[in-house]
């Protein structure tokens, strides 16, 4: 892992991919005194919440857009993100494709949303150069996959639904598809998310992954569910009133990339608890949900 700074914004990068010139990619801190936002949102905040919250101001949340995307010299990019279903639908961006493409833009929120534009899901992938990949985060796993030989970028957003979709297998699954990538090929980088020390879970959840309760809605395919079982990585810890059951979301989505055969020397972890380190990242655990979104950021090069 790699520290870098551009004024007063922050973020890290994965050092197995500093090899790759034609990549850019960060994954930002809240960075308390680089972003425009303030208290609970304080920092670089890049997320606007659902209607009918409580929430940032949308000048803020743009000015954050804008600076992480200088810090990386994609100001000009065209910038493209989903909405966060927390489940395990991978999309491809395609510029002939009806996309927005002004995330750091004051019309995002303004304009009226077509219902072909407004794409839900939890995963980009994209062979497209000079477009970047962008998501927000507060406690789930960000995972970014690049294939040099294809030249293939994707970002997936693994909270614990979507990790018990194996977001991360159909993920790479839709690289090979849409692109022929081969998973020995891909590199993988796990970024910071809330940690086993931080993530109480119910009985139903671990239930879930063990394919005893199913969900009602988009339930894990089939072919996937050995998969999430045997990855998942449950443990407890016993507090004074109780015995607390606990998820280690970036070892399960560790473990799934192995049985995606992406080779061991070609996954990066980020080994940094979102919930232990609320000064650095928001956490919607550990802040009771009234907190912001780190932004991570994935693009190929287009002058390679």
């Amino acid at each position: 892992m790699i520290e870098q700074q551009d004024g007063n914004v922050c973020y890290l990068q994965f050092k197995h991919y500093r090899q790759f010139s034609g990549l850019i990619h960060g994954v930002f801190t809240r960075t308390r005194i680089g972003g425009y936002s303030e208290a609970p949102y304080q920092g670089l905040n890049t997320f606007i919440s659902q209607e009918g919250r409580e929430r940032d101001s949308i000048a803020n949340v743009v000015r954050n857009r804008i600076l992480a995307l200088q810090a990386l010299g994609l100001a000009e990019a065209p910038a493209v993100t989903l909405r966060a279903e927390h489940c395990a639908d991978v999309l491809v961006f395609n510029p002939e494709d009806e996309w927005y493409t002004d995330w750091a833009s004051h019309a995002y929120e303004e304009r009226v949303w077509s219902p072909s534009a407004d794409h839900k899901g939890d995963a980009l992938i994209t062979q497209q150069r000079g477009a970047a990949l962008t998501l927000s985060f507060a406690d789930c796993t960000p995972i970014i996959l690049y294939d040099p030989t294809k030249q293939v970028i994707g970002l997936a957003h693994g909270g614990w639904r979507g990790t018990a979709r194996a977001i991360v297998i159909a993920t790479i699954e839709a690289m090979a598809q849409q692109f022929g990538c081969e998973p020995q090929h891909i590199y993988a980088g796990i970024g910071p998310a809330i940690g086993a020390c931080c993530y109480e879970v119910s009985e139903t959840v671990r239930q879930i992954f063990q394919g005893a309760l199913s969900f009602d809605d988009k339930p894990t395919p089939e072919r996937y569910q050995n998969i999430v079982r045997e990855s998942a990585v449950f443990s407890t810890q016993v507090l004074p009133d109780k015995t607390s059951l606990r998820l280690d979301l970036q070892e399960t989505n560790r473990n799934q990339l192995l049985m995606a055969k992406v080779l061991s020397e070609q996954i990066e972890v980020m080994h940094i608890c979102t919930g232990c380190n609320t000064d650095r990242f928001f956490s919607h655990r550990m802040e009771n949900s009234k907190t912001g979104r780190f932004p991570v950021i994935i693009a190929l090069a287009s002058d390679q």
